[in-house]
């Protein structure tokens, strides 16, 4: 009889643990964050994404607040993302099942962009207003599902975010958009 405790005890505990994870996985959905530009009348803009994060708005058993996700930091040219071209600015994230509202990207510093000027390309550094602390944010309002991943594709708008200033500088005011949601399972 101790024999068979012996052995009914762990498998008995292993099944729980099991059916828990799956529990777990069931409340559970991922995001992907991709990101795709229009044309612009310049050879290159390139913004420094550090972050991305998505507000989540709760559901039941969990808070909502701001989430952080898996962000692929680094230098987009924006320009290289166009006709159905998209690059990946945040890979899948697990995120429990409910609503999304907002997403939020945290630019650095060193944004410019390149135009041609009598056949000299002129780099022009992108003022950012509030962009590098507060992040340039997007209405959403998507919900995470079970066991499915939201695929975002963010239109970053180059060619109507880039503001010249009287004083011949340039400024980064982004136009974003959500182009397309889709859900993959």
């Amino acid at each position: 009889m101790k024999y068979i405790i012996k052995i009914l005890v762990p498998v008995l505990v292993i099944l729980t643990l099991s059916f828990a994870c799956k529990k777990e996985q069931e409340n559970q959905g991922q995001i992907k964050v991709l990101m795709t530009d229009a044309p612009a009348d310049f050879t290159e803009v390139n913004v420094n994404i550090t972050e991305v994060w998505a507000h989540y708005a709760g559901n039941g058993n969990v808070p909502g607040g701001w989430l952080q996700l898996n962000a692929v930091s680094g230098y987009y040219d924006l320009l290289q993302l166009q006709n159905g071209l998209t690059d990946v600015i945040a890979n899948p994230t697990a995120i429990p099942v409910g609503k999304i509202t907002q997403m939020r990207l945290i630019l650095g510093q060193n944004n410019y962009a390149v135009e041609i000027i009598d056949s000299v390309a002129v780099q022009h550094p992108l003022l950012l207003s509030s962009q590098d602390e507060t992040g340039l944010k997007v209405n959403l309002n998507s919900e995470i599902l079970a066991n499915q991943t939201i695929v975002v594709t963010l239109d970053f708008d180059a060619g109507n975010s880039i503001i010249e200033q009287g004083t011949g500088e340039f400024r980064l005011k982004p136009v974003i958009k959500v182009q397309n949601v889709t859900y993959i399972p």
